[in-house]
């Protein structure tokens, strides 16, 4: 059982949209997990053993202590049902908390696809059927961030001051040394910490309600 688990298209989209969150959940002793669809052989930079390699180093940077990469195509990815049904078996393994996945504002028609997938596929995994042991899990909420906020004219609902962990996250961008992503990320953070009044942050948007236990967490 984890508590975070992200679910993304490419082997960079967790580093560069909220690598920071993950960093700090780390930190805060808080168990990560993260699944990627694609290899991400289709961006023109890379073979796709390379963007693996480089995706097992990013996550290591991370503190992330489960991995799986999986082989759907790269820039093909779109939402059926045998592909939905491909992820239940790890969601269910990981029994997560809470979920991070792609917006399906985005740009990316991956990341469209991954946001639909994910939510089918956590929908279906709170089910017994699938449990492949008779027991019931479900998840708190699942939580979307964005990797272009230039397409997306939505604004963040909730932002997470990572301003102790940015060289982290940085480190975990540079670990895509074939992307050459690291910039836009760090440019991306800089604009959230503006708007949230910090050094660095990274945004999430809600579908849904989220819970609170406690009074302490509404005061940054």
């Amino acid at each position: 059982m984890v508590d975070l688990l992200a679910i993304c298209a490419h082997p960079d989209d967790l580093e560069v949209c909220a690598g920071g969150i993950f960093a700090k959940a780390v930190q805060e002793g808080l168990r990560t997990a993260l699944i990627i669809l694609t290899k991400g052989e289709a961006g023109g930079y890379a073979d796709a053993e390379t963007r693996v390699r480089e995706a097992e180093a990013a996550a290591k940077i991370l503190g992330i202590t489960y991995l799986k990469i999986l082989d759907f195509p790269d820039a093909g990815l779109w939402c059926h049902e045998s592909a939905v049904q491909s992820l239940i078996p790890y969601i269910r393994e990981c029994a997560p908390r809470y979920i991070f996945t792609l917006l399906e504002e985005d740009y990316h028609p991956d990341h469209r696809a991954v946001s639909q997938m994910t939510r089918a596929a956590c929908f279906r995994a709170g089910l017994k059927k699938y449990s492949g042991n008779n027991t019931e899990w479900h998840y708190k909420g699942i939580l979307y961030f964005g990797a272009d906020n230039r397409s997306n004219k939505r604004r963040p609902d909730l932002y997470i001051d990572i301003s102790s962990v940015a060289e982290i996250k940085k480190a975990a961008c540079e670990a895509h040394r074939s992307q050459n992503v690291t910039a836009f990320a760090m440019d991306m953070a800089k604009e959230y910490g503006r708007a949230a009044g910090v050094s660095y942050a990274e945004g999430l948007y809600l579908e849904e309600s989220l819970p609170l236990s406690s009074v302490r967490a509404l005061f940054a």
